[in-house]
């Protein structure tokens, strides 16, 4: 039985840690002093029109890339917001109760009863604060050295900077807290550029979760698939405007459940409509529009020129 679930937590870890090495490491940073930025401890000016250039030509099209070959894994296997967004939720789960619903892409505020206590308000309140200003820290990589970002942790921040970084810092940690408190995939359905290009550019002929309506008998209809799943989504009848972030969490819980009776779940990852995998597979690369592959790997040479130049 195929197992998803630990998979993708490494995928989201790793993620998360990448985040924190590429600039940490001095990889890539931003200089807004110089207007530039530092690869390798590099400096590239911003007015290198070839840098600038690629860089755009592959923030445009990288994303159309991915609707048409991977579909929506990102969103449920790597996305930083999603995985805050999933950790807050579970967590809210088990101090105010199952199917409890803080947030503001709920109906309403949903608490059982027997857990709508303060101490357990205050507990989740903390647990967001401590994480909150555990993220908030993150941005800084990103713009300065990792020696002045830990010497800002440590309370030894040169003074010229020590009101500027705190100010910035408390705006990062509200940011977050809010974030991770109430918005969490009100972003996600509402907001995220990302699944706005996936509504209008997205495919079915790419990596999607499919039910196999041909064997709908089997379907024990004991709804274990929709209450796994982290969008609340019911993966036996997905519409159009579901946002599904092909997590295969859904896929995980049909398996677990008809794997005690020795067969195989009702859902699966899959590409395309009909035909043999290899056909899908190929179906699905055969309607890559090959003016964007062009454009990206344009963009992915103008960008290497310009970092060497």
């Amino acid at each position: 039985m195929t197992t998803y679930h630990w998979k993708r937590r490494a995928v989201q870890v790793a993620t998360i840690f990448l985040i924190v090495l590429i600039p940490a490491s001095g990889l890539f940073r931003i200089d807004l002093t110089t207007a530039s930025f530092l690869v390798l401890d590099r400096q590239v000016l911003w007015s290198n029109f070839f840098l600038v250039f690629g860089l755009a030509l592959i923030t445009a099209t990288a994303p159309l890339l991915t609707y048409m070959t991977i579909g929506r894994v990102w969103c449920g296997w790597a996305c930083p917001q999603n995985t805050v967004a999933e950790w807050a939720t579970k967590l809210t789960h088990k101090i105010l109760g199952k199917r409890a619903n803080v947030d503001i892409g709920s109906d309403g505020l949903i608490v059982a009863a027997s857990k709508n206590k303060l101490l357990n308000w205050i507990i989740l309140a903390l647990s967001f604060l401590g994480v909150s200003m555990l993220l908030a820290i993150i941005p800084f990589f990103y713009f300065y050295p990792a020696d002045v970002v830990w010497s800002f942790v440590t309370l030894n921040v040169d003074p010229k900077f020590s009101r500027f970084m705190n100010t910035l810092y408390f705006v990062f940690v509200v940011a977050v807290f809010l974030d991770i408190a109430a918005i969490r995939y009100f972003w996600c359905n509402y907001i995220c550029l990302y699944r706005i290009g996936q509504l209008i550019f997205g495919s079915k002929n790419a990596l999607h979760v499919e039910y196999d309506t041909r064997r709908s008998e089997d379907c024990a209809k004991c709804n274990y698939c929709s209450t796994s799943c982290v969008m609340g989504i019911d993966p036996t009848r997905f519409k159009p405007t579901d946002n599904c972030i092909s997590c295969g969490e859904c896929i995980d819980a049909c398996n677990r459940l008809h794997d005690k009776k020795g067969a195989s779940g009702l859902l699966r990852y899959d590409f395309g409509e009909g035909g043999t995998l290899s056909a899908r597979i190929l179906a699905a690369v055969a309607r890559i529009n090959l003016w964007v592959v062009l454009v990206f790997l344009l963009g992915c040479a103008m960008l290497l020129w310009g970092l060497l130049k």
